[in-house]
């Protein structure tokens, strides 16, 4: 292996392997094309957002203190929506054959700082099913939290609509092979390196001198005539 290895070096070495840095390059862009596209299962989300807040007449004043707790309460909701009885509900009510983990991982609570809004995001691998996981989680959440909580601070701002999920979210073809692209550079350098540095197979004069830590003497050209010598 070389001790020292300099920017021309590095160079040389990509130069030299630029056929085998393309072909890898290649083939993992193209494979990974082809996955997203034939292979990998569409993907699609539907959300529904919820405001947190205490109903109150016209003439009351909303209190800093309140809006805090509910912001509060949030994380709690996050929880409640995906537990067990949670899902279990969701799931009789629709008549899914799936798993309560599975069935969570399929659903995402978001939300920002210190808004009292959060969304409910489901995905699914049919854009009605999705639509229909949302609609019902936000249903059932909004008729068991007054019983769970004892409070009625829950309202449904939008739900699911199938006319908005008509485009997959997932798996995206050109995203997955620009970086499939540059992925598949680093690996083909990467073992363009690895050849270079554990080849120590003599190749040009100065290589001699390199692994065999020997002066060069002098060079023996190839002889062009092929013709066959016989001894007498």
């Amino acid at each position: 292996m070389r001790e020292k290895l300099s920017i021309k070096d590095l160079f040389q070495m990509v130069k030299k392997r630029i056929a085998l840095i393309f072909i890898i390059t290649t083939l993992i862009t193209v494979i990974t094309g082809v996955v997203s596209l034939f292979i990998l299962s569409p993907v699609y989300q539907a959300s529904a957002q919820i405001l947190v807040n205490q109903s109150k007449d016209n003439t009351d004043l909303y209190k800093v203190g309140e809006i805090q707790t509910n912001i509060q309460l949030i994380e709690t909701y996050s929880e409640i929506i995906k537990s067990p009885m949670m899902l279990e509900m969701v799931k009789d009510r629709l008549n899914l054959k799936i798993s309560n983990p599975a069935l969570s991982e399929q659903i995402e609570i978001v939300s920002k700082g210190n808004s009292q809004l959060f969304t409910i995001k489901v995905e699914a691998s049919d854009p009605k099913l999705a639509v229909d996981i949302v609609n019902t989680i936000t249903v059932i959440f909004q008729e068991e939290i007054k019983t769970l909580m004892n409070v009625d601070n829950v309202n449904v701002l939008s739900k699911g609509n199938v006319g908005d999920n008509t485009a997959p979210i997932k798996p995206n073809p050109i995203i997955n092979m620009i970086q499939a692209f540059f992925a598949g550079v680093v690996i083909s350098l990467v073992v363009t390196f690895l050849i270079e540095f554990l080849d120590n197979t003599i190749k040009v004069e100065s290589d001699i001198e390199e692994h065999l830590q020997m002066p060069m003497l002098g060079i023996v050209n190839l002889m062009e005539n092929k013709k066959k010598w016989k001894w007498k």
